[in-house]
């Protein structure tokens, strides 16, 4: 954004242009419309089928909980909680918390889209977590309390100021610590409310003291502090409530190292409990010092942080030694910025701040709820905060300190001059109050500069990291916020990403895991081997997931039980919410440069690398120029490296692969000391997931060929090519050993199935015009050798039941070396003996268990001889030797892999560290900048131009905060 600094305050005129413009061609132009769905969908709905998987048992009704109720404030909707807090919302998650009440999570899923469905269990499960929606019939297990503990003493200290009511609540959960070694200060700051008398008839083994007069809040903590006589100082305001183990774990936290000055618990809102005041805070070059995640719905996301830019005084445990060390709050400040100036001092010499995000205290701000009214500080309360950033700045700030300075003027001239415009003169005082003691205070300010900055040990540049990417705050007019938009652009991805802790709404025994199965290739009556095992996949893995099967045209397939999806690779949208909507997605080659959001996506992927597609290309162009060649292999290996660098999990063909595989998973850096540990053998990283055998055999319902087709007559012997005609296969050695086979042979007929690839994107194979061609040479085209289009699905069926021989030869290259041919498991499953050239693992297997004959490649008279032998005998002479593979071909022995990922798997341990290194660079918006463009759309649809700048205000605010 651009803002005109030389009129004091931003061109919000231009600005807004500028924006309106933008949000009307996302509006009209983005793919992955990400609208609000619930009872309102714009995506197109995906066809469900009769039987289709069902989201499983729930144990739980949703309610709505007593003193949860919904009301408006400026005609936006706003949640009360039984606290007597409150919580602001949209329409759409307003009418989902209304719908939920009396529904189970099936029931309610079942109003919506499979596009929505993350979504929505996601909402519900944030609604459930923040206390605002209750699972009526099921009940988490509280986690066991710590026992409790003596050790070195903590000196609690408390300013309270008519603040009685509090310590009747404060105290109690003082006494209720499992940690029990507590010295309990509390220092009266000029009360009106009896504080002292109460406390000595009450808690007679309380420490007071009485301030001679009020006076500044630092001045009595210091008060307190020195008074204390525990290793530890417990800094609480007196509007508090700590869990009973907080205590016990901010001083485990404080062991960590000779180096820990502080520790800061989480602090959450005492009437809105499960969502944060702050986990500490930060200053910043621009605006008011910051609570850090300030409105977020705690979910557990917080459980890895580990060190803080500072600590909120209004719980804060302090090391005695680094308290001695750093020395004790700066008295000048009035109010606001003591404790910030106390941390970053502290870190400046060397010390470290901590979080303790396991210590649970719920803060109430001296009582006052905020009641989402519009308004500001005081005048008073303002002349404080405006003068508090100042002295932090001359204090703490070092070679960035002409930044600060001149951020902060600008920012004060442009509200100086906002506030007279809006005749509030009493606040407008206040900055004039604020800079005229700054000026008065300069030359003391300098020296405590001088004392401290010949001490540090810390430049500007580390001490301001740390708070570069704290999240920006969650609140609308004082209030949390909880929304369906941040509900779907932050609290699921944290969800996906596994950063919370887990909800009933996606443990896999309540809830199948969505798996989605991208197929490249079409599935139809008409299909080749890929299209062909990504829908045995689906079937077979719809018996324990919810899947739906992805295609890239319509099919004319019925497939009763499976979510069929249609996507268009010219519309990557199309096929974005698919992926997006789903626990895991299976994809696979080219896809990565087709869609390139898949390197940005939170959702699971599991990536198949069942064609080695770089040793393919080099026989597929191998008549090409040699230019022409390296540029296509230098693609290839392009794509197969942004592949392996992306999947969470792999499968592949065979074993074979699988060591080819961990090379380029090696050479991409995955194999790793990440990956190593979750899984020693590697397994849960690549697997083997081939081709799979339906658990019926073959059926052939009437006759298909025999007798039917005019040169086939009942008594024939059939030998079938059983798919295509591919330029890395050798047919051609067949024909040219044909004729010695029908001298010996009569009967025999060689039939290919299939000419042309069911898909039209496939171009036709040089490989089928020479093997045609060969067959008119020695006269047998259409004669002993037939060329059939490619057939319907049921119709493969009947083929392989009339064939006797089936075939696969191909040459003895490095693809040989690590294919799977889809079609020799075909022959397997029909019990057909096979015909083999050397060279890959289906050749093994056929000299292994006897299925066959293996033949040298290019030999035809070795060919005509094992075609001899397969056809002078009966084919239901080799039927024993295959009942060994009919268990271990499966398709639920095949897939049991990928089904254990998918119950048990989660994002691939090095994934986060990858992700920050492949971050894909654009010349147009990058993902993050689309998102929040598509989110600002979305509040601008849903809650008005007014929202929307708002949004950007507040957005602007934290960035130039960081």
């Amino acid at each position: 954004m651009h803002i005109n600094w030389k009129s004091g305050v931003p061109n919000w005129t231009k600005f807004c242009t500028v924006v309106h413009g933008r949000l009307c061609s996302a509006f009209t132009n983005c793919d992955a419309w990400t609208s609000p769905p619930w009872k309102n969908l714009h995506y197109r709905p995906i066809p469900r089928k009769t039987g289709m998987s069902e989201y499983g048992t729930l144990p739980w009704v949703y309610r709505h909980p007593a003193g949860v109720h919904l009301e408006r404030l400026d005609g936006r909707p706003v949640f009360t909680t039984p606290q007597g807090g409150k919580v602001a919302t949209d329409e759409t998650l307003a009418r989902l918390w209304k719908d939920a009440a009396g529904n189970t999570l099936p029931e309610i899923l079942k109003a919506t889209t499979r596009c929505d469905v993350l979504k929505t269990t996601a909402a519900l499960a944030c609604l459930s977590e923040a206390g605002l929606l209750s699972r009526d019939g099921f009940s988490v297990p509280s986690p066991a309390p710590l026992p409790p503990e003596q050790g070195a003493q903590v000196s609690v200290v408390i300013v309270a100021y008519n603040s009685r009511a509090w310590l009747e609540e404060c105290l109690p959960s003082l006494e209720a610590q499992t940690y029990e070694s507590l010295e309990i200060i509390v220092v009266d700051n000029g009360s009106q409310d009896g504080v002292l008398s109460w406390l000595a008839d009450a808690y007679p083994d309380v420490v007071t003291l009485e301030m001679p007069a009020p006076d500044s809040l630092a001045a009595a903590m210091n008060a307190g502090a020195d008074l204390a006589e525990g290793k530890y100082i417990l800094l609480l305001n007196p509007d508090v409530y700590l869990e009973p183990d907080a205590i016990a774990r901010m001083v485990r936290r404080a062991g960590d190292g000779a180096d820990v000055a502080a520790v800061a618990p989480m602090l959450r809102f005492w009437w809105a409990r499960s969502f944060l005041n702050g986990l500490g805070n930060r200053v910043g070059a621009f605006s008011w010092g910051m609570d850090n995640a300030l409105g977020h719905l705690d979910l557990g996301q917080f459980a890895s942080w580990d060190e803080l830019p500072s600590a909120c005084f209004a719980a804060t445990l302090i090391t005695r030694r680094a308290w001695e060390t750093v020395g004790p709050v700066d008295e000048g400040f009035p109010l606001y910025y003591e404790d910030s100036e106390w941390s970053y001092r502290a870190r400046l010499l060397g010390y470290r701040i901590l979080a303790a995000p396991d210590a649970t205290v719920y803060h109430a701000f001296g009582g006052r709820v905020p009641s989402g009214e519009e308004g500001g500080l005081s005048p008073f309360k303002l002349s404080n905060v405006a003068y508090g950033r100042y002295r932090f700045a001359f204090k703490i700030v070092g070679e960035r300190l002409r930044r600060f300075l001149r951020n902060y003027w600008l920012e004060d001239w442009a509200n100086f001059t906002r506030l007279l415009l809006q005749g509030d003169g009493a606040s407008a005082r206040s900055y004039l109050q604020a800079w005229k003691k700054v000026w008065r205070d300069r030359r003391s300010l300098r020296r405590m500069r001088a004392e401290l900055h010949s001490r540090r040990v810390v430049d500007d540049a580390a001490l301001f990291a740390l708070q570069q990417n704290m999240p920006m705050p969650f609140v609308w007019r004082g209030l949390p916020e909880l929304t369906w938009e941040l509900v779907v652009s932050h609290y699921l991805p944290l969800i996906r990403t596994q950063k919370t802790r887990p909800m009933p709404e996606f443990d896999p025994q309540h809830r199948s895991p969505h798996l989605l199965i991208v197929s490249h290739d079409v599935v139809g009556e008409k299909m080749a081997g890929t299209g062909m095992r990504y829908l045995e996949m689906a079937r077979t893995l719809s018996a324990d997931l919810d899947v739906t099967l992805a295609l890239p045209a319509p099919t004319d397939l019925e497939i009763p039980g499976l979510n069929i999806a249609i996507y268009e690779e010219t519309r990557p949208g199309s096929l974005q919410v698919l992926v997006e909507n789903s626990d895991i997605a299976l994809v696979s080659g080219y896809m990565v440069e087709k869609f390139p959001f898949l390197e940005t996506t939170h959702t699971r992927l599991a990536v198949d690398l069942y064609d080695p597609m770089v040793l393919e290309n080099l026989h597929y162009y191998f008549s090409e120029p040699l230019e022409a060649q390296t540029a296509l292999n230098r693609h290839a290996v392009d794509i197969m490296n942004r592949l392996v660098r992306l999947g969470d999990f792999f499968l592949c063909g065979n074993e074979r692969q699988r060591d080819f595989w961990l090379g380029v998973l090696a050479a991409n850096g995955r194999v790793n000391p990440q990956t190593y540990h979750q899984d020693s053998t590697l397994r849960k990283l690549l697997d083997v997931v081939s081709v799979g055998f339906p658990p019926r055999p073959p059926r052939r319902e009437k006759a298909f060929l025999r007798g039917v087709h005019p040169k086939i007559p009942d008594e024939a012997r059939i030998v079938l090519w059983g798919g295509g005609i591919w330029n890395w296969l050798d047919p051609l050695t067949l024909v040219r050993a044909w004729p010695a086979v029908i001298a010996r042979h009569p009967e025999a007929r060689l039939v290919f199935l299939g000419t042309r690839h069911p898909n039209p994107q496939v171009p036709v194979h040089e490989m089928v015009n020479k093997t045609i061609a060969l067959a008119e040479e020695i006269g047998e085209k259409d004669r002993s050798i037939i060329f059939l289009e490619w057939v319907s699905y049921e119709e493969r069926e009947a083929l392989l039941v009339e064939s006797d021989v089936g075939v696969a030869l191909h040459p003895v290259h490095v693809e040989t070396r690590y294919s799977a041919r889809t079609r020799v498991l075909d022959y397997l499953w029909a019990r057909l003996p096979v015909l083999v050239t050397e060279g890959d693992v289906t050749s093994e297997w056929v000299q292994e268990y006897g299925l066959g004959r293996v033949v040298p490649e290019s030999d035809a008279d070795a060919v005509a001889d094992a075609l001899d032998f397969l056809l002078s005998r009966p084919k239901n002479d080799f039927a024993l030797a295959f009942e060994p593979l009919m268990d271990e071909f499966s398709w639920p022995r095949v897939v049991e892999p990928l089904l254990a990922y998918c119950r048990e798997g989660g994002y691939a341990p090095d994934r986060e560290v990858r992700t920050a290194l492949q971050a894909p660079q654009s010349a147009g918006l990058s993902p993050l900048d689309h998102s929040r463009l598509v989110k600002a759309v979305f509040i601008w649809r849903t809650q008005g131009t007014r929202a929307v700048l708002h949004h950007i205000w507040r957005y602007v605010q934290w960035r130039l905060a960081r």
